[in-house]
């Protein structure tokens, strides 16, 4: 593992009349994505926080390029970023490598973790927000949304089935999963973990799902916070039915997994039954578009309702889909 650690912030030393602040560490994987990673970065270095003082903040960026393509954002960005900045090159490819790595770093740096992606846009607001909501309902995690801010102007039909709409709710609701777009974490809770995220599942996707119910199942508080808010900033590339499919194929093929459904305690032939009814509604819906002109929003949702039968059954013979092994940047 290649580490350098670019300090841009004075550090309160031992002894000093200053009170020592919450130290808080923010975690974000990049790979080859060097404009998405700077846009990061700059909205991150807008961070507000309302109740003084201010928690010291750390930047973890790890680079899953095994080329470090993403130094030269981070050594750029001593001349303008706020926090101290530590850059980390995993040349183990999968985004569970690049997570625990990640957390190597950050955890003996701090009380809290925050864990992000090199394709959000953090409101000014988003850390603070994340740490009242904690502070509030003394939660072990506590995650936020992440609308879509769509880089080019998106077909009607992808706005209209709102395809990129992420979930809301109530702030201070209990949640039993997140997601490492936007998610902080108690370090005492991580280092209470039997494990951290699965590195089998690699470039398949869902080990935020395995690793997040696990915490909920081992008694860990998950809640809310629905104005803690990072923009998903989504390319063109993203804005197609292929795109859509895949996604739907990948999240029920992850779902459909033997670790996933050991976890959930979810039977085989409760998959196999599952995956058939997609399979079987896809069908009629697609057919119902068809013949009564429905327009483009019902036949995608049809679509994406075939491809997520055909998940969960890919997922129960272990037929893992590597959905990450590509990039969809700028």
């Amino acid at each position: 593992m290649e580490f350098d650690s670019l300090p841009q912030v004075e550090r309160v030393e031992p002894g000093s009349a200053k009170p020592n602040p919450l130290r808080l560490a923010v975690c974000v994987n990049t790979y080859l994505r060097p404009e998405g990673l700077e846009r990061f970065l700059r909205a991150l270095a807008g961070a507000v926080f309302a109740d003084p003082p201010p928690p010291q903040v750390d930047v973890v960026v790890v680079d899953n390029d095994a080329e470090a393509s993403a130094r030269k954002v981070c050594e750029h960005a001593r001349e303008w970023f706020p926090f101290d900045l530590h850059y980390v090159v995993e040349k183990r490819r999968g985004i569970p490598q690049a997570r625990n790595t990640a957390l190597s770093v950050a955890m003996p740096l701090a009380d809290f973790v925050a864990i992000t992606d090199d394709d959000v846009e953090p409101t000014p607001g988003w850390l603070a927000e994340l740490l009242r909501v904690q502070g509030v309902y003394q939660a072990d995690v506590v995650a936020g949304p992440n609308p879509p801010r769509f880089i080019e102007e998106p077909p009607a039909w992808a706005v209209e089935g709102r395809f990129f709409e992420s979930a809301r709710r109530a702030t201070g609701i209990p949640i039993d999963k997140a997601a490492t777009n936007n998610v902080l974490v108690r370090c005492n809770a991580l280092e209470r973990m039997d494990r951290l995220f699965d590195e089998s599942l690699g470039l398949q996707g869902c080990d935020d799902t395995e690793f997040f119910r696990r915490m909920a199942k081992q008694g860990h508080r998950m809640v809310w916070a629905d104005d803690a808010i990072v923009y998903e900033c989504i390319p063109a590339s993203r804005v197609t039915l292929h795109w859509i499919l895949q996604r739907a194929y990948r999240i029920a093929n992850g779902l459909g997994s033997p670790e996933l459904r050991r976890l959930e305690g979810v039977t085989g032939p409760w998959v196999f039954r599952n995956g058939l009814k997609c399979l079987a509604r896809g069908a009629v819906h697609l057919a119902l578009a068809i013949a009564l002109r429905r327009g483009a929003v019902a036949r995608v949702r049809a679509l994406s309702r075939l491809a997520s039968g055909a998940g969960w059954l890919t997922g129960l013979f272990n037929l893992r889909y590597r959905e990450y092994a590509r990039v969809y940047g700028e």
